[in-house]
């Protein structure tokens, strides 16, 4: 049997939101801070970037990360560093050219192939990545630089378990129906989680509710969240906005 390189590590995926819209001029230029803000992150918490598995793809990238990286670090400090080093950028720039980020954060198996991992995990990240909900977050906090999905098992694992600055009512789970996948994801916007109520917005992209027209509606049983109040979990039925 060939080896594959079987192993688990942490994956980290990041897209630019508006980049097919944008100038070439705009594109190149995106790129490029794009690639500095990653570098200076990782650096200003001591991580190495050289040291990452990275497929790049003009306005996005998917890093595969040395079993070794710490992931509370990446979780934590690298993507508020990202998130500063966006804001930094953005404020010297006029609305329409700044650079907004989304970011998925995986952890699972790796093998490697041909032309990339064919394995169900760099599905889940990029699924993650690519959903319909993380891209709703940045039409709904047009405030935010920086929109992050984590795992359901990254995010019980590694904030949930305690082993980051960050508190569970930071975040917000969201149902994920992308392609193949059905799963969770557990929304932050680093930088303005702090500030506002993780709940206060329906999330439903411009698209979607310009095709067909928003209704109310209550989420089945299976999808019923579990929102902290005042530091407790407590299950509840959530209403919100959906297309159809």
């Amino acid at each position: 049997m060939a080896d594959t390189g079987f192993r688990r590590s942490l994956y980290v995926g990041v897209d630019i939101r508006g980049y097919g819209a944008a100038p070439e001029q705009r594109q190149q230029k995106w790129q490029e801070i794009l690639l500095r803000s990653l570098d200076r992150a990782a650096s200003s918490v001591g991580l190495n970037r050289a040291r990452w598995a990275r497929q790049q793809q003009g306005d996005a990238e998917l890093a595969v990360l040395p079993h070794d990286e710490p992931e509370p670090m990446i979780v934590d400090g690298f993507t508020r560093r990202l998130e500063a080093e966006l804001r930094q950028h953005n404020q010297d720039v006029l609305p329409w050219a700044r650079l907004r980020l989304r970011m998925a954060v995986h952890h699972g198996v790796v093998v490697n192939g041909p032309n990339g991992y064919p394995c169900r995990d760099a599905v889940v990240v990029s699924r993650l990545l690519d959903s319909k909900p993380l891209r709703g977050v940045l039409e709904q906090w047009p405030e935010a630089n920086l929109a992050v999905m984590l795992s359901d098992l990254v995010y019980r694992s590694v904030v949930e378990a305690g082993h980051t600055s960050l508190r569970t009512d930071q975040f917000r789970r969201l149902a994920v129906r992308e392609k193949e996948f059905k799963g969770y994801g557990w929304l932050w916007l680093p930088g303005c989680s702090d500030s506002i109520d993780m709940y206060a917005r329906p999330i439903v992209p411009s698209w979607d509710s310009a095709v067909v027209q928003a209704r109310p509606y209550v989420v089945r049983a299976e999808e019923v969240s579990e929102v902290v109040v005042r530091g407790r979990h407590r299950a509840t039925v959530q209403r919100g906005y959906i297309g159809g």
